[in-house]
């Protein structure tokens, strides 16, 4: 990773420490995304794949403006660009910290969802 990521317990849950230079990654996952990551990381993986070449979408803190290289995001007078790429592994790294690694299988057609559980 190109950046480097911390994490932290406290009181409240896990909190996310970034380099300033994109703090509203932060505001972002601290902030918006209080449940799944799923809804995100499809813009994200649509843009990537190719399926579309822009997506945007707002949260009750951010703004998202994603294209196959750079993202912005925008929190406020405050905003940032990051490599696409780079904000994936960031959200999927939040999702693992957050809400614990899921795991999806399917067997007989049905879609089995087991979980290791939150850190906290």
């Amino acid at each position: 990773m190109k950046y480097e990521i911390k994490f932290r317990e406290t009181e409240g849950g896990i909190v996310i420490d970034v380099p300033d230079a994109i703090s509203p990654v932060a505001i972002l996952l601290m902030g918006d995304i209080q449940g799944s990551c799923q809804p995100w990381l499809d813009l994200i993986n649509r843009v990537l794949s190719g399926e579309s070449n822009y997506e945007e979408s707002t949260g009750n803190n951010c703004t998202l403006e994603i294209n196959k290289e750079t993202t912005k995001i925008i929190e406020g007078e405050s905003e940032c660009v990051i490599e696409t790429n780079e904000l994936k592994k960031i959200i999927e790294l939040w999702s693992e910290k957050k809400f614990g690694k899921i795991n999806v299988k399917i067997l007989n057609g049905v879609m089995l969802i087991t979980s290791s559980g939150a850190t906290h």
